[in-house]
């Protein structure tokens, strides 16, 4: 870990797209969470599962030397990398990339750079299916304004724009799944906010815990876990313990496909 302030300097020079030299350094669980990378800098790198092959055989094993490119870097410390190399890529990563990241930016400041985070898939297929299933079309909006005034009046968490945006789209979508899915199992998860009234402590104290602001935005598995989003539109598994599913994007398709959100470390 750096300080706060040394984190904003490294993450200002990251640029989309910029490559490095480097060594896998851990693959924790193949074929489920992703694989950490030692790319030079005080900070180390993830590859998310999405990013990688569907056959854990053929992720790079740990120490394995490569290029990366960065693909993201948000307020946690922690730089997402694509690997270079096609043979440690999805093999539907271009059709992939068309569908989930139309139009990402290229030698862009990671800082300066503004991504769509809530754009809709492009092409039809499960994720589509599923959306529509639920009650979600092309440029849905619903208001948000009821679900502000419920939750933010204990003044423990405020509704920031990522979350209105997010919630203007998906918010009072309920997905009814279940069945066996890549890495865990499906289960029923829904973007109605006014559930998690009561719950404004925890997303508080989480909030502080990591230095983000995250804001509730739903259930996951009948309101055993609860869902949050922070200002990067990262979308977070919120309960005893912490977990993120990564980007809007990234959280749609693990959340429908049944990938396991990646467990976050903290002090406590």
């Amino acid at each position: 870990m750096v300080s706060a302030e040394e984190w904003i300097r490294i993450r200002r020079s990251l640029r989309f797209g910029q490559r490095f030299r480097g060594t896998v350094t851990a693959v924790p669980r193949p074929g489920a969470i992703g694989i950490f990378v030692d790319i030079g800098l005080p900070i180390g790198g993830f590859v998310d599962v999405l990013l990688l092959p569907a056959a854990a055989a053929h992720w790079p094993t740990q120490g394995t030397e490569a290029e990366f490119e960065v693909w993201w870097a948000g307020e946690r410390q922690q730089v997402r990398l694509k690997p270079v190399d096609p043979q440690f890529l999805r093999d539907d990563f271009g059709r992939w990339q068309a569908a989930w990241r139309p139009g990402w930016p290229e030698d862009v400041p990671v800082d300066q750079g503004w991504v769509d985070t809530v754009t809709y898939p492009r092409q039809t297929g499960v994720i589509e299916e599923a959306l529509r299933s639920a009650g979600w079309r092309p440029g849905r909006r619903v208001p948000t304004d009821h679900w502000r005034r419920t939750l933010e009046k204990t003044g423990l968490v405020r509704m920031h724009d990522a979350a209105e945006a997010f919630l203007a789209e998906f918010g009072g979508l309920d997905f009814q799944i279940r069945g066996p899915g890549i890495n865990c199992a499906k289960t029923p998860f829904n973007f109605d906010p006014a559930k998690l009234s009561g719950e404004e402590d925890r997303f508080a104290g989480w909030s502080h815990t990591i230095g983000c602001v995250i804001f509730p935005i739903g259930e996951l598995d009948e309101g055993r876990f609860f869902l949050g989003i922070d200002e990067n539109s990262e979308i977070y598994l919120v309960e005893t313990w912490l977990a993120t599913f990564g980007s809007a994007h990234d959280a749609l398709e693990k959340l429908i496909l049944g990938i396991s959100p990646e467990r976050i470390q903290t002090a406590d």
